[in-house]
């Protein structure tokens, strides 16, 4: 359910603020860590809410939640491309590499024959 600020329950509820104040002091009615008190608690305590605001508080919610949805897709599709970017980039510089390494593998000499020297044999105890 939709949380709504005291003001906004007052107005669902019919009662006053300073009467929610109260019930919330005594204990009759809770409200969330915030502040806001949800709209179920209202129903809970008072019973059944005024209609046209209650429409009113989803209504502000639902545009609140689409706005949301619609940036977290666009940060979605933003990430897609990005990952599609660097996905080309990657390929693309293993090309690169590949072509590098074949021409150095094409063309390479083998390498040369280490020189023996006794004396470094000896040094280490060599044979």
């Amino acid at each position: 359910m939709a949380s709504v600020n005291i003001t906004e329950a007052a107005n669902l509820t019919g009662k006053s603020t300073k009467t929610l104040y109260r019930h919330i002091a005594i204990g009759k009615l809770s409200k969330n860590n915030d502040g806001a008190i949800d709209t179920s608690e209202l129903l809970r305590v008072y019973g059944t809410l005024r209609n046209n605001e209650i429409r009113e508080v989803l209504n502000v919610e639902s545009q609140a939640i689409q706005k949301e949805k619609e940036w977290l897709v666009s940060q979605i599709e933003k990430l897609q491309e990005d990952m599609r970017e660097l996905k080309r980039e990657s390929l693309e510089r293993e090309r690169r590499l590949m072509a590098l390494l074949e021409n150095k593998i094409g063309t390479a000499s083998p390498a040369p024959e280490p020189v023996k020297s006794k004396l470094f044999d000896k040094i280490f105890g060599r044979k």
